[in-house]
Formats: structure tokens, C-alpha cells, sequence
């Protein structure tokens, strides 16, 4: 109660009905399948259209392996969903246990790369870097090229005397470029890397005991020969550079300007020209303009210029990565291989990255020369990735604990999955798992496929078969599979429960849950595998089969459609797909929206707010047909109170509802009588 202490007008806010109760989502899908990328474990990657699919599950697999066919449709399901209304998917990805991810390790060796627009031409004897970094004279460089799958290598070549110009960023070499194989004119800067022999660090660098910065091994970020496309190039960058102004002894260097500089960060001492012209350190501490530098003291004059520079330039020694796969490209600057927040390679190419992913190892030479590939240009794969299709107990999957599980057990972490599909699975340990993981979490159902043995279309008696293993309220079953149009735009069978999850979508979305599925035209479908005749679906439909079956009407202009929406159970009331999934709607619809409920005082208020709440939602849904009855007292009715509780009940904290509803049912049987009338006119003589 509020406290009212001294005279005054008061205003307060209250309630003056029951909190509303607000329906959820029926048409939200989870899938598994076997894709030529993406995460296998974890959280499911919710996708909205094929372009989202594509750019996390990669392209569909292009193959006749009769080992691959049939256990790879979850991208053509996927397309199928969203043909036919389907709006939220939730994907996890299986494979076998042989899929191997790609990877490369980087090696020594570049220095750096031309300048866009500098190509190197032959015959010429200067050279245009993107950096001048471990350059100075004497230096030992060879121009390396890799064109069209052909790798183009200089003549030997070494750094003039005075032949670094800081100013212009030119290179005088002391011979004229060569090329081999011949027949280039010049070496190209899109392609080209100038490559250097891994000398030993120089005077006034680190200390020898001071530990090296790691070498990196990259791996494609998922399983999968997918991997052996993606093309990474690493170029060395220069971050900052600053102007050296004073040493103030103890390695403590003041420069004319400190921004940018930061703790571990690696540096270039550029004196100008000579053959050590160029020293390297770490930076242990960055305060405004001064930064102190380890290993061994640097004498007072160590760092001046070397005539005829009159200028030391100071500058930060960085590198960049980008990755590239299937039209997608990720770039990443100013990294590197020290632990700098925010610039570490492994904390900001894992955090972003949906290609690659980036561990550190253990490099004993010039850490200035990493990372790099063997050709100095393109991170070429050295671990081939490898595909391995799934078997069932792939797709099953393992409950690992939060974020590392596979499978269908991934698709548990979704509350929101209403829906769910294994697209071309129709082994029984597979929909078992489906169906149990329905029964058990109540608020989905489970689509299953046909199962083909064989590689032969299922017949009749298979499907029956098939069936018959199971009985469940939370479950339906399609027959024939449907023919689609492939990637290789050949025309091929699949099972057709992704379409029929974004059947079911449109339907909710349009219609409403409690419209049942069926008599609906399937989009994105080119024919069916067998064409069932109105006799042979008077076997399938009734019970014990409740099968659904795809019909052909195209002689009557009606398409192909879906003409069933049973589930597979021998429980008559339950036997409708759409009564299954209005009753999901309704009791996850209360659970949710009844939560201010709980420890609030348990007495006839909290029960008459609760009714009338309830009241409100489900006299919305009669009023939009979903119950049956010409009164809302014939729809439905409420019991909350001392009829549905003990004094016991009370007593331990349990608030006990009771709730009966009559939901409509389809017009599976639509039965016209009609007889000859004799009429209604009759004539007199008078």
C-alpha cells in the first residue's frame, strides 16, 4: 500500500481488466540435414530466405554419389519451405563421423606486396611496395607472382646502398627485373609478393630470450570440402608511424607524437638508409608521447637518422586478412599476433568471422615475416577438408549440454519450433527420435518422409508399412514424395515435408491454425512421384492409416495439392493434424500469457482474473471460427475454484483451472444428397 503522509491529490494507475492473453507463432520450423557447410552443434541458425540459408549452409551438393542422394535434400526442403509461405526456419546441420575441416598453416618469408598501381615491369630496376617494411640495404628479395595456376618468379635482387626512398616509397634495385617462366611484362600487383630469406633478428631488436609472437593456423569455421574454396590473403600493413624526437635512456624513446602506440604492439625503427638502417622492438608501455622498448639498452644515439635521412620514423608493424568464399568477403586490418585487445587476430577474426577460424602456435623465427602463405601471397589449404554424409545417428544427435548439442537435440533450445522435419529421412530411429522429442516437449509436431529402400520409389504396402511403426497425436506422414528441379537443373524426387511445413505456415499465417493443412495447392513442385488414384487414397486415408496424400487435379485445373491433414495416431478425437496444432496454439498461447500469475495470493480475485483473462482470449477465438458452437458457452468453459480445488490444493500452492473446448473440425467428407422433387406448383380447375 502506498503511504499518504501529508495532504495532497494523489494519483495512482491500477488495472481495471484482466491482463490480456496474447497467441503465439505456429508456423516457426526447426530442420536438420546434411549441408555443404555450416555449424554442427549448438544453438540452430535461424535463416528467413534462401539467400540467408545460403550464406550459413553454403551451396547444394552438385553429386550422383548414391551414398550423398537423398540424404542432402534439406536445401532443396528449404526451398520448398519458403515457396510455400514459410517465414522462420531454424537449421542444424549433421555430418558423419569423417568430416574433416580445412586448414593452413602461414609461413615465413613476405615482406610485403606491391602497390595497387605499381605493377613491377620487367626489365626495370625499381619496385613500388604497399610498405617499406624489412626492407633496408643489402636486403636479398624475389618477386613472386601466381597467375592462372602458374607461379612467376624474379631474378635474385638486392636493395641498393641508397636505394630506399622514403618520400616516394620507391625501391632501386641492383640489377633490371627478370621473369620465369618468360613472357610477362610485368609482375602484377593484384598477384604479386616480394618474398626475402628469414634472416636472424638484428642488432638492437629483442632480447634472444624474448618470446616470439605465434605463427597462425586457419581452419574453415565448419566440416567440410567446402573449405578447400575459401582463398585467404594475409598483407603485412603499417599501422601508425610517428616521427622519433628524443632517447631518454632506459629503452625510453620519446616521439613526436604518441597516438596510437599501445603495449606489445611491434615496431619498425626506420633510421633511413644502410645496411642497418632498420631495427625491431616491442613495445612494453605507451604513455602519451614516450614508449618504452625491451631487450638490450639502446645506445644514447642509437636511433638517430643515417645520412643523408635527417628523420627516424617509428611505426607500428600490423597485418591484414581477407577471406573469401562463394561471393562472400570478410576484411580484417590492423591485426596482430600479440594479445592486444582489440586487435589480437584470434579474438577479432573468431568473433566476426563466418568463414575461418583462427588458432595461434608457437613460431621461433622473424615473427616480422608472419603470417604469409608458401607463395608469399594466397593461404593455400594444407589440411583438405573432407565431406562425410551423416547416418541416423547424426542427425539424432547428442545432448551435450547448452550449446554443444547436435542433431535433433539442438533443435530443443528453440522454444519457439512449433514445427519439425529430417527432409529425405525416413529411417524409423530418426522419426522415432521426432515423434519422442514432440510427445515430450508437447508444443510441436513432426513431418515425417517417406522411407525409400533402395534407391526405388516406396510403393503402397511400403508406406503402410512405414506407418504402421508408429502412433502418435504429434505426428503426420506424406506420401508420394514430390518431384522438384535440382541445382543441376536435372528433375529428381524428395520428401516432401519441407514444403508441407510451409503449407502449413501459409495456412496459419492466412487462415489460421485450426484450418487444416489440406486441400491445399503445393508450390515448387514440378509433379509427383506416383500419382495415386481416388481408389488407392480410400486405402491410405481412413484408420488405421491416416496417411496424407499429394493428388494430382491438373485435368480439372486444381494443380497439385496436398488431400489429407491427418496425424498418424489411433485416437479418433486426436486424429486431425489441425485440432493437434489448434490445441498446441492454445495451451502455449495460456502458459505464456498467464505467468503474472504465479505466487500471487491464490483467492477468489487471482481466480476471477484468471477467467476472465482466459475468457477474453478464447472468446476471440470462437468469434474467429477456430471453436465450434453458435454461443461461446457452446465453444468452451472455464472452471477456477472451489469445484476445481481442495483445501489441500490451496494450501500447498496449487491454482487449479479447468478448461473444455470444442474445436472445429475440417469437411474431410462433404456429402450432397439430393432426389428428384416433384415440385412445388400444382394447378385447379374451376
Amino acid at each position: 500500500m502506498p503511504e499518504y503522509l501529508a495532504p495532497g491529490v494523489f494519483l495512482e494507475e491500477v488495472d481495471l481488466k484482466a491482463p490480456s492473453i496474447e497467441g503465439v507463432s505456429t508456423s516457426t520450423t526447426g530442420m536438420v540435414g546434411y549441408t555443404t557447410r555450416g555449424p554442427t552443434k549448438g544453438r540452430p541458425v535461424l535463416v528467413t530466405n534462401m539467400l540467408q540459408f545460403r550464406q550459413n549452409f553454403g551451396r547444394p551438393f552438385l553429386t550422383s554419389d548414391p551414398t550423398v542422394l537423398g540424404k542432402e535434400e534439406l536445401f532443396l526442403a528449404a526451398e520448398g519451405f519458403f515457396a510455400n509461405g514459410g517465414r522462420r526456419l531454424y537449421v542444424t546441420r549433421a555430418v558423419g563421423a569423417g568430416a574433416v575441416n580445412a586448414a593452413s598453416q602461414t609461413r615465413g618469408g613476405m615482406v610485403t606486396r606491391l602497390a595497387p598501381g605499381s605493377d613491377a615491369l620487367v626489365g626495370q630496376p625499381i619496385i613500388k611496395p604497399v610498405s617499406l617494411r624489412g626492407l633496408s640495404a643489402g636486403k636479398e628479395i624475389r618477386l613472386q607472382m601466381v597467375e592462372d595456376g602458374v607461379t612467376y618468379l624474379s631474378n635474385v635482387l638486392h636493395v641498393t646502398a641508397s636505394g630506399i626512398n622514403r618520400a616516394t616509397g620507391e625501391v632501386t634495385l641492383d640489377a633490371n627485373i627478370t621473369i620465369t617462366p618468360a613472357g610477362k611484362a610485368s609482375f602484377l600487383t593484384r598477384s604479386t609478393a616480394l618474398v626475402t630469406r628469414i634472416d636472424r633478428i638484428q642488432a638492437f631488436q629483442a632480447a634472444e630470450g624474448t618470446p616470439r609472437p605465434a605463427s597462425v593456423l586457419l581452419s574453415a569455421v565448419d566440416a567440410g570440402a567446402w573449405g578447400n574454396e575459401l582463398v585467404v590473403q594475409a598483407a603485412h600493413t603499417d599501422g601508425v608511424r610517428a616521427e622519433y624526437d628524443a632517447n631518454l635512456g632506459s629503452n625510453r624513446i620519446q616521439l613526436k607524437s604518441g597516438a596510437g602506440f599501445y603495449e606489445k604492439a611491434w615496431i619498425e625503427i626506420d633510421r633511413g638508409n644502410g645496411a642497418n638502417s632498420k631495427l625491431y622492438r616491442q613495445v612494453v608501455s605507451a604513455s602519451g608521447n614516450i614508449i618504452v622498448l625491451d631487450g638490450a639498452v639502446i645506445p644514447a644515439n642509437g636511433l638517430n637518422p643515417l645520412a643523408p635521412a635527417t628523420k627516424t620514423i617509428i611505426t607500428v608493424c600490423e597485418f591484414s586478412l581477407s577471406v573469401a568464399y562463394d561471393g562472400m568477403l570478410e576484411a580484417y586490418r590492423g591485426l596482430t599476433l600479440e594479445n592486444v585487445q582489440g586487435r589480437f587476430v584470434t579474438d577479432v577474426v573468431n568473433s566476426r568471422s563466418r568463414l575461418i577460424h583462427v588458432d595461434t602456435v608457437p613460431a621461433t623465427t622473424n615473427p616480422f615475416f608472419y603470417p604469409s602463405g608458401d607463395n608469399g601471397l594466397n593461404l593455400t589449404v594444407t589440411t583438405p577438408g573432407v565431406d562425410a554424409p551423416p547416418a541416423a545417428i547424426n542427425l539424432i544427435g547428442q545432448d551435450l549440454g547448452p550449446g554443444q548439442r547436435t542433431g535433433l537435440k539442438a533443435l530443443e533450445e528453440i522454444e519457439d519450433i512449433s514445427i519439425i522435419a529430417v527432409p529425405g529421412w525416413g529411417d524409423q530411429a530418426v522419426q522415432e527420435a521426432m515423434i519422442e522429442q514432440c510427445e515430450r516437449l508437447k508444443y510441436r509436431v513432426a513431418l515425417l518422409d517417406p522411407l525409400v529402400a533402395g534407391g526405388t520409389p516406396p510403393t503402397l504396402n511400403d508406406i503402410q508399412a512405414q506407418r504402421l511403426q508408429f502412433d502418435s497425436k504429434y505426428a503426420a506422414i506424406y506420401y508420394p514424395r514430390v518431384i522438384v528441379r535440382d541445382a543441376a537443373g536435372n528433375r529428381r524426387p524428395v520428401g516432401p515435408s519441407g514444403h508441407m511445413a510451409g503449407v502449413c505456415a501459409r495456412v496459419d499465417n492466412e487462415r489460421g491454425v485450426w484450418k487444416a493443412p489440406g486441400n491445399e495447392t503445393v508450390r515448387n513442385i514440378l509433379d509427383l512421384e506416383m500419382i495415386v488414384t481416388k481408389g488407392e487414397h480410400e486405402v491410405l486415408n481412413p484408420q488405421p492409416n491416416n496417411i496424407n496424400v499429394f493428388r494430382d487435379f491438373r485435368n480439372e485445373g486444381r494443380g497439385l495439392r496436398i488431400y489429407g491433414a491427418r496425424c498418424i495416431t489411433s485416437f479418433a478425437d486426436w486424429k486431425y493434424l489441425s485440432v493437434r496444432r489448434l490445441f498446441i496454439f492454445i495451451e502455449r498461447s495460456l502458459e505464456i500469457g498467464t505467468q503474472w500469475a504465479v505466487l500471487e495470493p491464490n483467492d477468489q480475485r487471482l481466480w476471477s482474473k484468471l477467467k476472465d483473462s482466459v475468457d477474453s482470449f478464447l472468446s476471440g477465438l470462437w468469434r474467429e471460427g477456430a471453436l465450434f458452437g453458435d454461443k461461446k458457452e457452446h465453444a468452451f468453459y472455464i472452471d477456477c475454484g472451489y469445484e476445481t480445488m481442495s483445501l489441500d490444493d490451496i494450501d500447498n500452492g496449487r491454482l487449479i483451472m479447468e478448461i473444455g473446448i470444442a474445436p472445429v473440425k475440417p469437411a474431410e467428407f462433404v456429402i450432397i444428397r439430393i432426389g428428384q422433387w416433384a415440385g412445388g406448383s400444382f394447378t385447379e380447375e374451376v
